[in-house]
């Protein structure tokens, strides 16, 4: 099974290729998901599965640069889509937990969706156009790098978010079962706090409002129990 990942400088590639040292990493220069003519470029290395990683990620620059972003986010998404559906490839979409509204907590596949920010928005916009794909899976997850970055963490917060070397092995999981539609993948419910507490030593703050993202991740836990 040939599986390509986009988005060769992002961390979630970079653990990838770690877990599977064959991957084909595909980046910017050479495919750039906004050209038109990807499909082309791909059809020359036929992945059986295509890891959709590349994505401007980054809060503010979505805000501040949004043609940028809906033509990576959402445009580029669209383009990948496009040729998993003309040659009937699995598409494997990285999203986010900030597509849900980020108020209860606990939220399931199944639950309605509020974008939390225009970050989400374009998540939610690649969404749309992989869900074409007939072979498809959405993973709504959260990680980060290796070490917590910050001297400082929410209280208030919480997540399922995990760092990215114990995400990847379960987002590798889920890529090459034959699962599809969207999936959670998070761990336990806990704070931003308590999540850099396990690797940094961090002061507590908090945020001017409550929020928590937290993911049932029932559907993964059943997928992978026996």
């Amino acid at each position: 099974m040939k599986i390509a990942i986009t988005g060769k400088s992002g961390i979630l590639s970079q653990e990838i290729q770690k877990l599977l040292p064959d991957v084909i990493v595909l980046d910017r220069y050479n495919y750039n998901i906004t050209d038109p003519t990807l499909g082309n470029k791909l059809q020359r290395i036929n992945p059986d599965i295509i890891i959709h990683a590349g994505a401007i990620t980054d809060i503010i620059t979505v805000k501040n640069n949004p043609v940028m972003s809906i033509m990576t986010n959402i445009v580029g998404t669209s383009n990948v889509a496009t040729y998993c559906i003309g040659h009937k490839k699995r598409l494997v979409y990285i999203s986010t937990d900030y597509i849900y509204e980020g108020r209860t907590g606990n939220y399931k596949e199944t639950d309605p969706i509020s974008p939390h920010n225009e970050y989400a928005w374009t998540k939610l916009g690649g969404e749309c156009s992989v869900t074409l794909v007939p072979n498809h899976l959405i993973i709504r997850t959260s990680f980060g790098d290796s070490e917590f970055p910050y001297d400082e963490a929410w209280t208030n917060h919480k997540v399922s978010k995990d760092y990215v070397d114990v995400i990847a092995p379960m987002i590798l999981k889920a890529t090459q079962s034959n699962i599809t539609g969207i999936l959670n993948i998070g761990t336990e419910s806990k704070t931003i706090y308590e999540y850099a507490q396990k690797r940094n030593k961090v002061q507590p703050i908090k945020k001017t409002t409550n929020t928590n993202f937290t993911l049932n991740t029932e559907k993964y836990a059943k997928s992978f129990s026996h």
